[in-house]
C-alpha cells in the first residue's frame, strides 16, 4: 500500500511568491496594478509581502488582470506542470462552470 504524501503548503507564501514573480517578469509596477484594480497600493505590496490576502472579488480581477490559470498563483508545483493539474479544484470550478 502506497505510504501517504506529507505535503505543507503556505497558501499566503505560495501566492505571495507567485504575484510578486508574475509582476516583476511582466515589469509591472505596483501603482499600476494598484490603479488598474482599484485598490491602495500598501494593499497591493501587502499582497505581495504575504501579510494579506485578497478578497474573493479581488482575486478574481487579479487572476482576469495577470492572465494566469487560479492554480498558478497558489501552486508552488504550477509551474513544473505546462498545464492546469488535474487535481486544481480552483482552475477546474472556473472552466467547469465557475463564474468568467
Amino acid at each position: 500500500m502506497a505510504q501517504p504524501v506529507n505535503f505543507h503548503c503556505d497558501v499566503r507564501a505560495s501566492f505571495a511568491c507567485a504575484f510578486r514573480a508574475w509582476r516583476r517578469q511582466h515589469n509591472v509596477p505596483l501603482k499600476s496594478i494598484a490603479r488598474d484594480l482599484g485598490v491602495a497600493v500598501s494593499t497591493i505590496n501587502a499582497w505581495e509581502l504575504g501579510v494579506r490576502f485578497p478578497t474573493g472579488a479581488n482575486f478574481e480581477l487579479l487572476v482576469e488582470y495577470t492572465g494566469l490559470p487560479p492554480c498558478r498563483l497558489f501552486c508552488v508545483m504550477s509551474e513544473k506542470c505546462g498545464r492546469i493539474p488535474a487535481g486544481c479544484l480552483l482552475a477546474s470550478h472556473r472552466l467547469v462552470g465557475g463564474r468568467d
